[in-house]
């Protein structure tokens, strides 16, 4: 053994796609059925800003249109998204929460809070808090979603009239 230090634990990406694979398999043991976080994704973004087209939401949460399809297929299936046609353009259709997806939302955010209090259950409060700020503070300075409410709402406007956006993490 060298006294060298392994390049994969000092790599931060490695880290988070190891994180990102715990996250998967415990949600999967703590929450059989639950769908996986990019419906709730979806969903939350529909109930909280709805009705918006799937354009809107496959922008707003940096998602690719075609992914989306199948996620709201299955979200309209299991009945917590419905497509309407927009009144303000009938050529597309407007997304929007149901009664039954609100309350969905409500409880599988709740089922979120649990598996967070279990996978981050050896950090105390602080460090907790700790690590959430410098999540958010790398993730702001590649994504204007990140960053202050009002600078957030600045960037989906930006984003919405069609300038180019900080996300240099897509291209």
């Amino acid at each position: 053994m060298t006294d060298q230090s392994d390049p994969m634990y000092d790599s931060p990406t490695y880290l988070m796609f190891e994180t990102v694979r715990l996250v998967r398999r415990t949600a999967a043991r703590l929450l059989p059925g639950q769908p996986r976080l990019p419906h709730l994704l979806v969903l939350w973004c529909v109930a909280r800003s709805g009705p918006l087209s799937q354009r809107e939401v496959a922008e707003r949460l940096r998602m690719d249109p075609g992914d989306l399809v199948g996620i709201v297929d299955a979200l309209e299936r299991a009945g917590h998204v419905e497509r309407r046609r927009d009144p303000g353009d009938r050529r597309r259709y407007a997304l929007d929460a149901t009664e039954d997806g609100r309350l969905f939302l409500g409880e599988s955010l709740d089922a979120r809070v649990r598996l967070n209090e279990v996978l981050f259950e050896p950090l105390s409060p602080d460090e907790r808090r700790l690590f959430r700020e410098m999540l958010l503070r790398v993730l702001a300075h590649h994504d204007d979603r990140f960053t202050a409410p009002e600078r957030a709402a600045e960037a989906r406007q930006r984003a919405q009239a069609g300038s180019p956006t900080r996300d240099r993490a897509s291209s």
